[in-house]
């Protein structure tokens, strides 16, 4: 979902680069520029549609959840939920966002999320503001809502890492801080460390990730992330470690591998080859069918 948005954002960015650029060309030109953006605009478009789950079925209704980018301020899509259920449809619920520019300074985004299944409904809800005051200083504030059970936690976050949340009868605060590092043109490290506080005790946490991409990033494909976390909680250490890859095999073909595991002996190992190209996609997919096959002929031989 992160991923999904974090694209969204960056097309909405470089078509208001694109239209600051044009005020300063000549007003002819920059009328009939304003004049086909806004013509463009107003025709909706057909989103790409989202990468299919690593399980599906032949009759997957991907269809239902395409969507059309247009004017409309509002921008509401479905959600693909990567590790579902083997043969699910893949998608976990809605997502709403909207940015707000308020008095021409002040710029607020709101997204939301909705999921239901058959027995409960989760509400997710954030809104986030920055005002910069200064050069290089800027103040955020933000609040979320989102379902706990029955229930419904209502967390507020300011600048310096400050957040309160409110949770029944319950109030808890915490602190974090957090710091990224560029390492030469490929790497990356993000640190970061907090503490929570609630009915009298405190729990600590701190986690470290570090990214190497391709030399040829972003046109390269290859990508690489190590993620290391502990937690402290009453003298109860929690560590915890994954790594994840991606390999480009082929020109349009990658391998990705997922690997995590904890202090308690419990982990998960997880490989996936996505392709673009239709005949090795038909290829793969004949060898459970082939399987299938063969399977039910002995079952029939042997009675």
């Amino acid at each position: 979902m992160k991923k999904q948005l974090k694209e969204e954002r960056k097309r909405r960015k470089m078509m208001k680069k694109m239209q600051e650029a044009a005020k300063d060309l000549p007003s002819d030109y920059g009328d009939n520029v304003e004049e086909e953006t806004s013509s463009a605009a107003s025709v909706p478009v057909p989103m790409p549609d989202l990468s299919l789950p690593a399980s599906f079925d032949s009759d997957n209704p991907t269809h239902r959840y395409r969507s059309l980018d247009s004017s409309n301020p509002w921008l509401v899509r479905a959600v693909l939920e990567p590790n579902g259920w083997d043969h699910d449809i893949g998608y976990d619920g809605v997502n709403v966002e909207r940015l707000f520019v308020f008095k021409e300074k002040i710029p607020v985004s709101f997204s939301g999320h909705i999921s239901k299944d058959k027995k409960d409904a989760n509400l997710q809800m954030e809104i986030a503001s920055s005002v910069k005051h200064g050069k290089g200083k800027a103040t955020s504030l933000g609040f979320d809502m989102q379902s706990v059970g029955k229930d419904y936690a209502y967390t507020l976050t300011a600048a310096a890492g400050l957040s309160a949340t409110v949770l029944g009868d319950v109030l808890t605060g915490g602190v974090k801080v957090e710091d990224k590092l560029i390492v030469g043109k490929r790497g990356q490290l993000v640190v970061s460390g907090g503490a929570i506080y609630g009915r009298g005790e405190v729990a600590y946490g701190g986690s470290l990730e570090a990214t190497l991409r391709d030399k040829d990033h972003p046109l390269g494909r290859f990508l690489a992330t190590l993620g290391i976390s502990v937690m402290d909680w009453h003298g109860d250490l929690a560590l915890g470690c994954n790594f994840q890859t991606q390999i480009p095999t082929g020109r349009y073909t990658n391998l990705i591998g997922r690997f995590n595991i904890n202090n308690r002996g419990s982990g998960q190992v997880s490989l996936k080859i996505n392709s673009s190209e239709q005949l090795q996609i038909v290829l793969i997919g004949l060898i459970p069918l082939v399987k299938k096959v063969l399977g039910y002929s002995q079952q029939v031989q042997y009675g």
